[in-house]
């Protein structure tokens, strides 16, 4: 204890040294920009207010609950002059806005610019000029006298300038709603965009604007657009605005309406908005420029934005410094990896911003005070920014770039493996990383692109020494930063676990967590050994860190990196006894923002544990906050953005368990953007939680969850140790503070077997971070609450979908949208619009098989492959010597470590065998990183018969688990675009299986058509198929659970290849150019009792395709589907869907029964029947809404006879329409059927 004391005070010590370093800069005195609010007491900040020439003639007062300064021309007060602070330094220009009386007749100019006319409505108005550079502000009237109340002056904001090639500061353009309509063209020597009414539908009306959240983000001040326009055809210009509120015209509130005229020339209209609170809801954008319905088109050069204070404050900059630094110590981490903080450094630091916030707090601060505050904690920000570990080894050298070349000298030769690339206005799209000892000879290691203006790349390559490093590329490129590091070379050592619990797969552990120092016995905090485990499988490239049997005791939060999993060994509560397995001991600092207990990042997850808090209380519950949190792109970088996933896992007493995107953002991004997250996945979820089961917000494509269950019998049932309550003590509580489910702007979640009891509100559908909840759910138990489902918030075109379960207790919607339930037994009160259709769901039995290879056998394949780049060495051969070995031995895993494998042939998996990638759960490529194992195919490009040559993995009777498939070959932005290539799979016999497999940019994905593929199964298959997703043939039994693609994953990407196309062409060049019109995600010929659980797609022409055989569908979504492609394409076959959620396309088409269809702006009629006496009739369809039916779609309607009467005919208004018993007819427009009997 004594050692570790010296230790920290050793390193205060350093510190305090460090923060003594005096700072480099000046702190921003005013963040804000200057001004004055006058009166006769005024208030100044940042400039000196006089006026003249003659001061003694100066008025004051107040009028309309203002205080002003006003000249008297008559006494030789002619103007008002406002001199900037020296502090007050701005580079480029400056936007100045006034606050005016409107009286009298006259014109308000500044600087001898006029920018308001006088016309006397004894109003308080708003003008504003823009000024090319910091200078005094001097307001005049002529021979009128001006009333001002304020002077605003502050650094214009950001801007986009349009034109055939635009470009923006931070003001981001986008034509809609049809961007293809967009015209442009240049005039008087400015380019320009130009609204087109006359193109395709929805027609190219608008100009979308979106400021970056950085500069402005729900703005209480004033926000001032400036549109430069061409004042040509007399036509009119205005700006729908999002502004306070909720409703749908708060996202588009109108501005004035500018009338322009017709003299040819570029003109500028300010537009002075006191309400638009930019954050994001007009569609997606902060506000769009319309013609307002004109017929005469409006061309626009250039659109800036600039936020004006409406009140001074002395202390914004002190504010504001304190919020950076917060967020700073919010984000670092102490310890000695590369980023990291000396230890003690946060603790201290924290120390100095809690002195300047005590400024702030301080009413009767000086400005002298808040001055020198600001300085002193600027100093300690620099000091403590600048005692992080860095591992930069180009750190502060100098960069020199000449033609065709950016390079810097290290100081001496040392090792290197890593150049990372910050790159500026112009990029390379190719660019060579090469190394030097002496300056003149150079080689090249590496070799990568750039895919936009302000991206970054990364070359990794073998280590080298190195002295130089060089940059070598066509033309000119802006390197704002080059980095150059040795990252750490860590080699896994799998191995085959034998676990103590039945296990769905055999687990190959690359990491085991008790060597590292993780004690299973509890004594000892093992919060640091699992973390160093975990740390050692980041820097593998990914894989799996092993905590076997045993109970851990864990004091802080414990962050699981991209493409790592942490495994337990776990008992199912519900089966069996004794030991849990793996336990840990959550002995964390309580407190409803204290740490959660587990952090899991992208395409990483947690499974096999049971946790438990030792000083938790039943009776008076100690808040905690969440045991698990998946976090989205809110920790660290976008490489924890998607694919999270919680599973198999015991929550014994939690007080809050599952949270997604509800961590804060640590780049300080608003919530709806820095927290948003992807395609989290939860499943097999059991335990007692005190407060609430789950929060969820924020999911921007589709998360499945699958058997989560909370019960409060799973503390109260635990053994001694674990000082279970009595149950009706915790039932007694939660009943009245609990909630199972808040679930806030999930998009398009699906849901399967979910259960809560004993709870407050089963279910409770909040208001989200960015946009609104949809979802469909089916199998849902909530028992024994006051309300089961409570909702607040739906976007009001559609709402949520319920197929078989139980709501008991009350079912509360006060949303504009619509909660549809079939099947499900409400015990409660029911209010607000909840449709209670009639009809049974289709039975379900959830998807149990458990694939695995025939014998527990491990072997590590041992072939070339890197770690963040591919070896030149193709590793074909080495991976089908070791396939074929575990096949001549009998089966078992054949194991591929992390990496990235050069694959220039094909593969076949012998029976019995399983092909193992290193991740444990569902993965996908991250923006930045691709880690975990991929295979890089290299053959197969611009096949003539993709559908039949030979797959790049073939399973005879076999397995593929864990990896990902890429083409590098498969570019958009290729000169002949995107191309056909084989099957990534095809599946040769039965019990054949595809388990957590990613392919992000497949022509055809996985083939179980060919062959017979009895029993198949395939678990979390995700990617872009261009053709086809998954094909399944004469098949008994299959079964297909999570399948999800959209066209993004060709973007997502951490390869940084040379020339890859850029996101920004995702639309034309991937999802409009192909997938729309050619992609379909599932296709049936022949297949029996196949099962299709939680399929999405986005950008696809069809979802389903079924042209024979019998198949069940549990949650299919299909969003913005091909103008010509179907949810269901069935042209034969027997299709059951329940829970359909489809926009654009069709619904479906075929013979197929649909229970509980969603779709946005869906079309709906009226259809009822009704007979004459001597008989019944009845309808049959997909009622969508009671009493009603999609327009489009096909109703049956049967006759029946009573005894002594026959059918005569259907009539609709008197007129015959069918004379059969039975009436098959689609539904075009309301109607009201009769049949007609007689004797």
């Amino acid at each position: 204890m004594t050692r570790r004391l010296c230790v920290l005070l050793g390193l205060l010590v350093a510190l305090v040294a460090a923060l003594a370093v005096p700072a480099g800069a000046a702190p921003v005195w005013y963040p804000n920009g200057v001004g004055a609010d006058l009166g006769p007491t005024p208030l100044t900040l940042g400039v000196t207010a006089t006026a003249g020439d003659n001061a003694a003639g100066l008025r004051t007062g107040s009028v309309g609950g203002r205080s002003y300064w006003q000249t008297d021309v008559s006494a030789g007060t002619t103007y008002l002059n406002f001199a900037p602070d020296p502090d007050y330094s701005v580079s480029g220009s400056v936007v100045a806005m006034v606050t005016y009386y409107d009286s009298g007749v006259g014109t308000l100019s500044l600087n001898g610019n006029p920018v308001a006319v006088l016309a006397g409505t004894n109003t308080w108005k708003h003008a504003a000029a823009g000024l090319p550079a910091l200078a005094a502000v001097r307001l005049t009237g002529g021979t009128a006298d001006i009333t001002v109340a304020q002077i605003r002056i502050t650094a214009a904001g950001p801007s986009a300038t349009l034109g055939a090639a635009s470009s923006n500061t931070g003001l981001v353009p986008n034509p809609g709603d049809n961007p293809s309509g967009l015209i442009t063209g240049t005039t008087g020597g400015r380019g320009y965009w130009q609204t087109n009414a006359s193109s395709p539908a929805p027609a190219t009306n608008y100009f979308y604007m979106n400021v970056a959240d950085s500069y402005a983000y729900d703005t209480k001040d004033v926000v001032l657009v400036s549109v430069d326009y061409l004042d040509t055809g007399s036509g009119t210009l205005d700006l729908q605005y999002d502004s306070p509120g909720n409703d749908l015209p708060d996202k588009f509130k109108p501005s004035e309406i500018v009338r322009y005229g017709d003299t040819g020339t570029w003109q500028t209209h300010d537009f002075v908005l006191d309400d638009a609170v930019l954050t994001n809801r007009t569609n997606g954008s902060d506000f769009r420029i319309a013609h307002d319905g004109s017929d005469v088109e409006v061309k626009v050069a250039a659109v800036r934005v600039t936020v004006i204070p409406s009140t001074l404050d002395v202390k914004a900059g002190l504010r504001n410094l304190v919020a950076q630094a917060g967020l700073t110590v919010y984000g670092a981490r102490e310890g000695t990896r590369d980023g990291q903080y000396p230890a003690g450094s946060k603790a201290f630091f924290s120390a100095q911003i809690a002195k300047a916030q005590a400024v702030i707090d301080d009413q009767d601060a000086t400005p002298a005070q808040v001055k020198a505050a600001l300085q002193a904690l600027y100093d300690s920000y620099q000091a403590f920014k600048s005692s992080a570990v860095n591992l930069n080894v180009a750190a502060g050298r100098p960069l020199v770039t000449g033609p065709g070349s950016t390079q810097v000298d290290l100081g001496k030769p040392q090792p290197v493996n890593d150049v990372y690339v910050q790159w500026g206005q112009t990029f390379s799209h190719d660019y060579q990383v090469q190394t030097s000892l002496d300056g003149s000879t150079w080689t090249t290691v590496g070799e990568s692109g750039a895919t936009d203006s302000g991206s970054a790349s990364r070359t990794d390559f073998p280590v080298v020494t190195a002295r130089h490093v060089r940059l070598s590329y066509a033309g000119s490129a802006d390197v704002a930063d080059l980095q150059v590091r040795n990252k750490r070379v860590v080699t896994p050592k799998p191995q085959l676990i034998k676990t103590k619990y039945p296990t769905v797969d055999p687990v190959i552990a690359d990491f085991v967590a008790t060597p590292y120092g993780a004690d299973p016995s509890g004594g000892k905090d093992s919060t640091k050994a699992i973390q160093a485990a975990l740390y050692d499988c980041y820097d593998a490239g990914g894989g799996t860190v092993w905590l076997p049997e045993g109970t851990y005791r864990v004091t802080d939060t414990v962050e699981v990196p991209a493409f790592c999993t942490l495994r337990g060994d776990r008992r199912d509560p519900d089966h069996g006894g004794g030991s849990y397995g793996t336990v840990i001991i959550a002995d964390l600092p309580s407190g409803d923002t204290g740490p959660v207990l587990f952090r899991i990042g992208g395409s990483a997850g947690v499974m096999g544990l049971t946790t438990y808090y030792p000083h938790q209380n039943a009776s008076t519950p100690v808040p905690y906050s969440y045991t698990f949190e998946i976090t989205g792109s809110a920790w660290a970088s976008d490489e924890n953005y998607m694919m999270g996933t919680v599973s198999d896992v015991t929550m014994l007493n939690s007080y809050r368990g599952i949270g997604i995107s509800t961590m804060r953002d640590e780049r300080g991004r608003p919530p709806a953007v820095g927290q948003t997250h992807e395609s989290a996945t939860v499943r097999n979820i059991k335990g007692t939680a005190l407060f609430e089961g789950v929060e969820a917000y924020n999911g921007a494509d589709v998360g499945t969850w699958e058997n989560v269950s909370f019960s409060n019998s799973y503390w109260a049932c635990a053994p001694r140790q674990f000082n279970p309550p009595s149950r009706s003590t915790v039932d007694s509580w939660t009943r009245s503070h609990g909630t199972g489910f808040v679930l806030g702007d999930l998009e398009w979640d699906q849901f399967n077997d979910l259960s809560a009891s004993d709870y407050h509100v089963g279910v409770h559908v909040v208001q989200g971070q960015r946009v609104d909840f949809a979802g469909a759910f089916q199998g849902v138990q909530v028992q024994r609450t006051d309300t089961a489902l409570l909702v607040d918030q739906f976007d009001s075109r559609w709402g949520l979908m319920i197929g078989r379960g139980t709501l008991d207790g009350a079912v509360t919607n006060n949303s504009a949208g619509f909660v549809k339930l079939t099947d499900v037994r409400v015990t409660g009160a029911v209010k607000g619009t909840v449709y209670q259709l009639p009809g049974k769901a289709p039975s379900y039995d959830a998807p149990s098989p458990t694939p695995r290879p025939s014998r527990n056998a491990l072997y590590v394949v041992d072939a070339p492959h890197g770690n963040g780049y591919v070896p030149p060495a193709d590793a074909t051969d080495s991976l089908q010597h070791t396939l074929d070995r575990a096949g001549h031995d009998g089966g078992g895993t054949v194991y591929l470590p992390a990496g990235w494998y050069r694959v220039n042939g094909r593969l076949v998996v012998p029976a019995g065998v399983e092909l193992r990638g290193a991740s444990s759960v569902p993965n996908r490529d991250e923006d930045g990183r691709s880690g975990g194992t991929v295979l890089m195919s290299y053959s197969g490009r611009s096949t003539l018969s993709p559908d039949t040559d030979p797959a790049l993995i073939t399973l005879n009777g076999s397995g593929v688990r864990g990896l990902r498939v890429f083409y590098p070959g498969q570019n958009p932005a290729a000169s002949d675009g995107l191309v056909a290539y084989p099957y990534a799979i095809r599946g040769a016999g039965a019990g054949t299986y595809v388990i957590n497999v990613g392919m992000p940019n497949a022509y055809n994905g996985v083939d179980l058509a060919t062959s017979r593929n009895d029993r198949f199964f395939v678990g979390k298959l995700s990617g872009t198929f261009i053709r086809h997703g998954i094909t399944v043939g004469s098949s008994v039994g299959g079964v297909i659970n999570g399948v999800l693609t959209n066209g993004n994953t060709f973007a997502r990407l951490g390869f940084y290849l040379p020339d890859w196309f850029s996101g920004s062409n995702l639309f034309p060049q991937v999802i409009d150019g192909y997938t729309r019109r050619s992609s379909d995600l599932i296709t049936v010929s022949g297949a029996r009792d196949l099962t299709v659980v939680d399929a999405f797609g986005y950008g696809l022409h069809n979802g389903l395709v079924v042209n024979s055989g019998d198949v069940h569908v549990f949650n299919l979504g299909t969003d913005n589907l091909g103008t010509d492609g179907y949810t269901v394409r069935a042209p034969g076959g027997s299709t059951t869907v329940l829970n359909l959620l489809r926009y654009n396309g069709t619904t479906s088409t075929g013979p197929v029964r649909l229970v509980n269809v969603m779709a946005i702006n869906m079309l709906e009629s009226a259809v009822t029947v009704s007979s004459t006496p001597g008989g019944s009739a009845r309808l049959a369809g997909t009622e969508t809404s009671p009493g009603k039916y999609e327009t489009g779609s096909s109703v049956t309607a049967t006759a029946r006879p009573s005894p002594g009467y026959h059918f005569v005919d259907w009539t609709i208004a008197g007129k015959e329409v069918s004379t059969s018993p039975s009436y098959t007819f689609p539904v075009v427009g309301d109607s009201a059927l009769v049949a007609t009997f007689a004797h």
